[in-house]
Order: C-alpha cells, then structure tokens, then sequence
C-alpha cells in the first residue's frame, strides 16, 4: 500500500510540477509578448513615423492626381484648338477657291450692292406725287424691288 501511495503521489506531484512549469512558461511568455508590444508601441508614438509616412503618401498621390488632370486638361484643350485652327485652316481654303474661281463675279455683285446701299431716295421729278397725296392715282409700285444684298449675293456663290 505505501508502494501504491507513493507511486500515486509521486505521479501528482510530477503533473503538478510539470504543470506549473507549462504555466510559468505561458506566463513568462506572455509577458515578454507584452513587453515586445510596449516597446513597439512607445516607439511608434514616439516617432509617428508611419502616420507621417502615410500622410506624405497620400499627399504625394493626391499631387500626382491633380497633375494628370490638369494635364488631361491641357491636352483637351490643345486638341480644341487645333481643331478649331483646322476647320480656319479649312474655311480660308474654301473662300480662297471661291475667290479664285468666281473672285470677279462676286466682287461685282458686292459693289454694286453696297452702291445701292448708300445711295439716297431717288430725287427725280416731283410729277404725281400729288395725285398721290390726294389719294387719286394708287401707289402701285411705291416700294422698288430690293437690289441683291451682300448676304444674298454670297448665298448664290
């Protein structure tokens, strides 16, 4: 029986040594975990470097957007005027063709347009107009036809 009891006791007093060895070993372990975050943790407040980092990051890409848009801008508005310098390019052509070919015709026709702009009423004779003013002879043709305009004259080139 004493075999028996102190098998028994030794084999409890090994379980339980083994097991506060395990437990201080977790413990022990734990700790320096702790100590290895305090550590971590002081250093990172203490530096701010990687909020610093992060802040310079994301201003450097919000500094690299801006300037792809203001060149994307650029680049839109020189495709703009480009092609508004073609279709010049394209309209002075046009009018020089025109000019080459039928130059003559509508330059005459302009000059004798502006001709009749800028000359007065007719000051003819006074014959009639006071039949006209008593109402006795009807105004047939009071208004002469309009002589070709500018704008008429280069709508027919």
């Amino acid at each position: 029986i004493e075999e028996s009891v102190n098998a028994q006791l030794e084999a409890e007093v090994l379980t339980r040594s083994s097991h506060s060895l395990r437990t201080s070993y977790a413990v022990v372990a734990d700790l320096r975990e702790m100590e290895l975050k305090k550590i971590l943790i002081e250093n990172m407040e203490g530096n701010k470097s990687i909020q610093r980092f992060d802040e310079q990051r994301n201003l450097y890409k919000a500094l690299v957007d801006a300037y792809e848009m203001e060149g994307n801008k650029s680049i839109q508005r020189f495709d703009e005027q480009r092609n508004l310098y073609k279709a010049l390019v394209d309209a002075y052509e046009v009018d020089k063709t025109i000019l080459e070919s039928y130059g003559d015709t509508a330059i005459l026709k302009r000059r004798r347009g502006d001709d009749d702009d800028q000359e007065g009423p007719f000051a003819g004779s006074d014959r009639g107009s006071k039949r006209r003013r008593e109402g006795g002879e009807p105004e047939l043709a009071s208004t002469p036809l309009e002589p070709a305009t500018r704008s008429a004259s280069r709508s027919t080139i």
